[in-house]
């Protein structure tokens, strides 16, 4: 409860002065969105600059802190939010009894990966080894189909046929290392991997790119681009999905002017869902 209230009085400072979640008037429509600040915040801001949007700008509010963006949404305090994928959006929405949230948009993919400071190659896991993953139960049972994609563990059922709401460690069928799991909320996991405990630790793109690390690069093990459910989504409540500024936004996230400018800007490191040109 203390936590929820204080994303709440959070959310409720973030969002002073006055700010509706969507406001027009002689200068066009303004959208309030909510978003991750790597690579979502960057992604909005060229667009914002860009001038494709015409009269509509972006009042691009950073995720921090507790404050969930899904719950701002559903509050009305923001029109949109751009840091999550579809099944994590499902997954939520199954949790807090919500069914109004849509996606509009599909943008970009971040690789999940593997990443150590203890050992440089797969292989090297002995034994008992402890690895990181994140908290949340869609990106866990991601995490865990990443770790299968290497031969270190099985899963009790393929990827395809799996509801990734309810994958728990459970499911790991066969576990030839005996490796060990510990879930690490996902901003943290990057800053635990100096942890003599845990010798590699599965991360998302974006909090790997923000502690530093370079994706394509540094990523002892990487998720597949083809056929990946995982690409991050602008959302919207379904009374706005025909929103005039929310199409537009949706329209400019999904041109090849803006996957052309991701493929440059960040090396393979977050890919886009849609062709460049």
């Amino acid at each position: 409860m203390f936590l929820r209230r204080t994303a709440v009085l959070s959310a409720a400072a973030l969002l002073t002065a006055g700010l509706a979640a969507c406001s027009s008037g002689n200068d066009g429509e303004t959208l309030v969105i909510s978003a991750s600040s790597t690579p979502h915040v960057e992604i909005l801001e060229h667009i914002a600059d860009s001038g494709v949007l015409g009269d509509v700008k972006l009042d691009i509010k950073p995720v921090t802190g507790e404050i969930d963006p899904n719950e701002l949404l559903v509050a009305g305090d923001v029109q949109a939010n751009y840091f999550q994928h579809a099944p994590y959006l499902a997954d939520w929405q199954k949790q807090k009894g919500v069914s109004d949230l849509v996606s509009v948009a599909g943008v970009h993919l971040e690789p999940m990966g593997l990443y150590s400071e203890k050992i440089t190659a797969v292989d090297q896991l002995t034994d008992g080894s402890t690895i990181a993953l994140p908290k949340d139960t869609t990106n866990f049972a991601r995490g865990l189909y990443l770790l299968e994609s290497a031969g270190l563990i099985q899963m009790d059922k393929p990827f395809a046929d799996a509801d990734l709401s309810v994958v728990t460690q459970k499911n790991i069928k066969v576990n030839p290392k005996n490796l060990k799991f510990v879930e690490i909320e996902r901003s943290q996991l990057a800053r635990n991997l100096g942890d003599p405990q845990i010798t590699a630790a599965v991360i998302n793109s974006n909090y790997a790119i923000e502690a530093g690390l370079v994706p394509s690069e540094d990523a002892l093990l990487s998720e597949k681009v083809e056929n990946n459910p995982f690409a991050n989504l602008l959302v919207v409540r379904t009374a706005d999905e025909n929103d005039p500024g929310v199409k537009a936004l949706a329209e400019a996230l999904e041109s090849p002017a803006t996957a052309t400018w991701i493929q440059e800007n960040y090396s393979g490191s977050v890919v886009p869902v849609h062709p460049a040109g």
